[in-house]
């Protein structure tokens, strides 16, 4: 049996189809049958890992632009900067991924064959850095974590995956290679822990994942850790080159691997009600409403409207008025804090019921 060279303490060693091992003090020494595989931790450090919610975008494509940004889910960002047209969106096709939901990025008329020193198309995901610190990157003491994910693509090739600190001083970069047209393939890539670089504890950016479907000669490093924000090894296939090609991801897990194992947990679909909890931390609607005899001029609070979960910092809040009898459709004075919101809106009309309401959105992305 082929026992890694010079192993660590308490590293783990899994040959294919047989039982596992542990190495202490100068010896390999079986821990488990193939039915009691160690593996990386279970808990799912993305949110929204399978794409069961897209509370702003739901099935709407974005709009066609040079430059852009868009959710397609909650916490998945498409973003792009191609001369051609990109597009990204979420879908439901049960095909796909055990979920049964993905989220899409396709070209749209106009292509971008050879794209220019900065240009970039990414599927990504910031994740909070409470949800990672125990992660403990930049020390000595950092951990292994594990990524698995399903992808199809009607343009197989090697694509990348990027992690990245806040500030895009450090990059790892592991490549993938698609195989087949239009086939749910599931890859499973090791990551180790990085020793050296800021990574943030708080409830900031701690880290970002991306899969990189086009770079640009700027973007591309090395496999591996390395400084500077590099997105794609050279040689990175280029989904943009073809005017309706489309690239599906979904089923997305992070796990923190402390024992070495480089083996995913099996794949749970999280509970549909907990997960729309943690997306609600960032973005999330809510309507307020107040109804009775008003007076012009006096203004009217609703009652504070307690959010579905703490917010990650006090969101920014975007109001749609609605419902209006005896006051202006110009929203009123809001009071925010991350757990509630409510509006004053002066009458300007004296009558007997009298009512406003107003749907927010709110955004606390990072």
């Amino acid at each position: 049996m082929n026992f890694p060279n010079t192993p660590s303490q308490g590293q783990v060693f899994t040959p294919v189809g047989g039982y596992q091992y542990v190495y202490i003090d100068g010896a390999w020494r079986m821990i488990a049958s193939p039915s009691q595989l160690v593996t990386a931790e279970s808990r799912n450090r993305i949110v929204n890992g399978a794409m069961q919610h897209s509370q702003e975008n739901g099935t709407t494509a974005s709009p066609t632009a040079v430059t852009g940004t868009y959710y397609p889910a909650d916490q998945w960002l498409g973003q792009w900067s191609l001369t051609g047209t990109a597009y990204v969106n979420w879908d439901n096709a049960s095909w796909f991924s055990v979920s049964g939901f993905h989220i899409n990025a396709f070209i749209g008329g106009t292509a971008t064959p050879s794209p220019a020193a900065g240009a970039y198309l990414m599927l990504t995901q910031k994740i909070e850095g409470l949800r990672v610190a125990d992660l403990k990157w930049g020390t000595a003491s950092a951990k292994q974590v594990v990524l698995r994910f399903t992808c199809a693509s009607d343009v197989p090739g090697t694509y990348c995956v990027q992690v990245t600190n806040a500030d895009t001083s450090r990059s790892f970069l592991a490549p993938f290679t698609i195989t087949a047209t239009n086939v749910a393939q599931t890859f499973t890539l090791v990551i180790p822990g990085d020793v050296t670089g800021t990574w943030v504890k708080n409830n900031t950016i701690g880290l970002m994942i991306g899969i990189t479907l086009t770079a640009g000669s700027s973007f591309i490093g090395v496999a591996g850790w390395q400084p500077g924000n590099k997105i794609a090894i050279a040689g990175n296939t280029n989904l943009a080159a073809t005017a309706g090609k489309v690239f599906a991801l979904g089923d997305v897990g992070f796990y923190v691997d402390p024992q070495n194992s480089s083996i995913a947990p099996r794949w749970i679909i999280p509970d549909y009600a907990e997960e729309f909890m943690a997306c609600s931390r960032y973005w999330t609607k809510v309507s307020v409403t107040w109804g009775g005899n008003v007076t012009t001029g006096i203004n009217y609070w609703t009652a504070a409207h307690l959010f579905r979960a703490s917010m990650r910092i006090i969101p920014a809040a975007a109001g749609v008025s609605s419902g209006l009898a005896g006051f202006p459709a110009t929203i009123g004075p809001t009071t925010i804090t991350t757990e509630y919101i409510s509006e004053g809106r002066a009458a300007n009309a004296t009558q007997n019921g009298g009512v406003y309401g107003t749907t927010f959105s709110l955004n606390a992305r990072m």
